[in-house]
This record gives C-alpha cells, sequence and structure tokens, in this order.
C-alpha cells in the first residue's frame, strides 16, 4: 500500500463583520487575497470554503499548506462591494470534515 501524498486540512474560522457576509463576498476576497500573494488555483495549497454559513465557515486545504491558508484568512480585512471592514479569527484545524463540523 503507497504513502498517502495528500491530505486535506480542514481549518474553521469565524468573522467578525457589522453584518452577515455572503459566500460570494468571502470567495471573490479569497480570489483577490490570493492573487495578491502570488497564488494561483494551480497552487498546492487550494483552499476550498467547504461550509459558510453566518460568519463561521470551513476552509479546506491541503496538509502542507494549512499556515499559507490561514495567512490568507488572515490577510483578509475588508470584504463585499461596500468594503466593510471584519477580523478573521481561526478557531481550530482537524484533518477530517466531521471533526470541523462538529467545532461550527
Amino acid at each position: 500500500m503507497g504513502v498517502k501524498e495528500f491530505r486535506h486540512r480542514y481549518i474553521v474560522f469565524e468573522i467578525e463583520a457589522p453584518r452577515v457576509i455572503e459566500r460570494w463576498e468571502l470567495i471573490k476576497e479569497f480570489q483577490r487575497i490570493a492573487s495578491r500573494m502570488g497564488l494561483d488555483q494551480t497552487d498546492e495549497i487550494r483552499p476550498w470554503l467547504t461550509a459558510f454559513q453566518n460568519n463561521r465557515g470551513i476552509l479546506r486545504c491541503s496538509h502542507n499548506d494549512r499556515d499559507k491558508a490561514i495567512e490568507l484568512l488572515k490577510a483578509i480585512n475588508e470584504v463585499g462591494e461596500d468594503r466593510v471592514k471584519v477580523t478573521i479569527d481561526t478557531i481550530t484545524t482537524s484533518g477530517t470534515i466531521k471533526k470541523a463540523k462538529e467545532s461550527l
């Protein structure tokens, strides 16, 4: 049996904001910040917004790039067309989606 080379990590996070943030607003901001950080769709980090509701979410990434994914989350300080100020706090990181969902 071969070694599993690609494992996911699930980062549970919460957004502090004066209003509820929409999923599309956050995704758009991920793309903007990733581009500014020099990351693109082909990078191993592969961030994916697995779940998001009521300003809490789970970001999936590769196990090797957990720190880059957290850096991406922390770099977001405004979202939406109205550029509302936000703060993103990471709650926990898990190796399974089941455990991550328990932390939501």
